[in-house]
């Protein structure tokens, strides 16, 4: 039987820090074939690879079980330790995707694993797991492109959210804005155009002019400027600047008309726009058949199941919901979202544990149940 742990362990003793997923990927993939399930480890670039597992019959609207095996960067001179240990500390897994999201794919693999023999010709699961999800579920997109996938019946993400049920996730919309000026010379700069200046405003304009507090249910439109660039010399007037802006977005905006007012306040400054990703929210009702089995057995094995609005940060299922058309998405998983990207970034062992048993409940019930009284 596989001790998710230790996978978990394994899995962050491999740096996949913007590529080299294929060892993972393999070690996953090895993992569950033995166990019985039909893998395919799909090539996605140098060193770089996604899992295709299925147990059953997944021709007929699979249930979808999603991770990803790619982690952002780590500087091991900011680090108490090796990003890459590791380390099992008081009760926590230390390393560079412990929370984001190597115990949710530990997790994953841990019950499909465990569940696989039993499977005859019932209906079936397809559990993906990619590679470069951090770049805007790059790797998802070219799964997408790839491979000839099912319609899929629910679909369960593993990412962080501290073992509470949350209800889909933002959008994103991520835009790059370009100023052009006219250059001059420093002492005279009313002779020339000043890009970053004019740059500036718009960015100002942008945070205040009522995009950042747009409500909906799920929360409102945040704006972050995560890069500016402008200039060459201190004595120059620039004629040049850009600004890349990440925005995202709640469920039930429309992105396009998001666009259409940033353009608005982008014309008084001949301010150019590019579009550098557009991924949709993802929002699932309460209410539905996925839901009420899936939070009845949080609460057999947690005692409460906690649920919470769509979570701010984005995940592959802006991708794969879409193209294969999931009914209900729900995300689930091991470890605080809070930790995801940081510094000794960490993930309590007993989320990964739990996390794995209510999976492992979960692939029994979608088993043993009929067609009718889960989807």
């Amino acid at each position: 039987m596989i001790d998710p742990v230790k996978l978990a362990q394994e899995l962050v003793r491999i740096d996949t820090s913007g590529g080299g997923e294929e060892r993972a990927a393999r070690l996953c993939g090895d993992l569950l074939q033995r166990a019985g399930a039909e893998v395919e480890v799909v090539p996605a670039g140098p060193g770089r690879a996604h899992v295709l597992a299925a147990v059953g019959n997944v021709a007929s609207r699979p249930l979808i079980l999603s991770g990803h095996l790619d982690t952002v960067s780590a500087d091991p001179d900011c680090w108490q330790n090796n990003p890459w240990s590791g380390d099992l500390v008081d009760g926590e897994l230390y390393g560079r995707g412990a929370a984001d999201m190597k115990g949710g794919v530990a997790a994953l693999v841990a019950a499909l694993a465990r569940q696989a023999r039993a499977w005859k010709h019932e209906r079936g699961v397809l559990l993906v797991l990619t590679a470069d999800e951090e770049a805007g579920c790059a790797g998802a997109k070219h799964l997408v492109r790839s491979r000839k996938l099912p319609a899929g019946g629910p679909m369960l993400v593993a990412e962080p959210t501290r073992l509470s049920i949350a209800l889909g996730h933002k959008g994103a919309l991520w835009l790059r804005a370009t100023a052009r000026g006219r250059s001059a010379h420093g002492s005279a700069p009313h002779l020339g155009k000043n890009a970053i200046t004019a740059l500036a405003r718009f960015v100002l304009a942008l945070e205040e002019g009522g995009l950042a507090t747009t409500r909906s249910r799920s929360g409102g439109v945040t704006v972050n400027v995560g890069r500016f660039n402008g200039g060459t010399r201190i004595n120059l007037v620039p004629d040049h600047a850009s600004a890349e802006i990440d925005l995202r977005t709640p469920a039930g905006l429309d992105s396009s008309a998001l666009l259409e007012d940033i353009s608005a306040l982008a014309g008084p400054e001949d301010i150019e726009l590019e579009v550098l990703q557009d991924l949709a929210s993802v929002q699932t009702a309460p209410g539905g058949p996925f839901y009420a089995t899936f939070s009845f057995l949080v609460r057999e094995v947690m005692g409460e199941a906690s649920v919470r609005e769509p979570l701010a940060y984005f995940t592959d299922a802006a991708v794969l919901s879409p193209a294969l058309n999931s009914s209900e998405v729900l995300i689930f998983g091991p470890g605080d979202p809070g930790q995801a990207h940081t510094v000794d970034e960490s993930c309590p062992v007993d989320h990964i544990e739990t996390a794995t048993l209510v999976f492992e409940m979960l692939l029994q019930s979608w088993r043993e149940q009929g067609q009718g009284e889960l989807l």
